[in-house]
């Protein structure tokens, strides 16, 4: 897939990027992947198994092209791998990352008590082994009943601050909470993203899901 980008500066570049495309970085302070021309900069997955449906369908997004795929799972995870080559992970303290956004249309799943879209962060500090490592999440918009059509969810995500901000939960590799020296240094290398539908410590059935994702974009602190 082309890995072509868009950057966009709050609502107005947001728009203007849907309506006429690439807008340069100078004019802009966010980064959205439309998946429109077949971009994709963050090698989005849903699954590592090669047999289920991932896609970018060129209609029908929020507007326009979106990754459609499909699942099997309890908690059916839209994430960008380890190593990928992306403006989606790396030092989000550094880029100025204020807030994460994305829509997402639940086509077909379990509806469940309890199940919330959350936000997770992870890093091994290049280690690859998670309990060297620190995760962060941030539970969101309850999904027990699912909204109809394309939604928009939007979490805050201050990479520069000096403290965990509120309503982030940061856990060590080896399961004692974080601390602030964590979180600062979780946001210096963030190494998987993923945008799970379910929170921890709950418990769902496995099944087939049938989703699709567009317009990831993280909002930065204007320099």
């Amino acid at each position: 897939m082309n890995t072509n980008h868009r950057l966009g500066l709050d609502t107005a570049c947001f728009f203007s990027l849907l309506m006429f495309g690439f807008i340069g970085v100078s004019k802009c302070h966010a980064i959205i992947e439309t998946f429109d021309n077949d971009s994709d900069d963050g090698d989005w997955h849903l699954s590592t198994n090669p047999g289920e449906l991932l896609v970018i369908e060129p209609t029908g997004g929020n507007p326009g092209a979106y990754l459609h795929g499909t699942v099997d799972a309890s908690v059916p995870t839209w994430y960008v791998p380890m190593g990928t080559k992306t403006h989606f992970l790396g030092n989000f303290a550094k880029a100025g990352v204020a807030e994460m956004t994305f829509d997402i249309d639940i086509f077909a799943g379990s509806e469940v008590p309890d199940r919330a879209v959350t936000l997770d962060l992870k890093t091994t500090f290049g280690t690859g082994d998670f309990s060297k490592g620190v995760d962060a999440y941030y539970v969101g918009t309850d999904i027990s009943h699912f909204p109809v059509g394309w939604q928009t969810y939007s979490y805050p995500l201050e990479a520069a601050s000096l403290t965990i901000p509120p309503g982030w939960v940061v856990t060590k590799g080896n399961g004692k909470p974080g601390t602030d020296a964590d979180w600062q240094a979780l946001m210096q290398d963030v190494e998987i993203l993923g945008v799970e539908l379910g929170q921890p410590g709950y418990f769902y059935p496995d099944w087939i899901w049938d989703l699709g994702l567009d317009n990831v974009r993280f909002r930065r602190r204007h320099a």
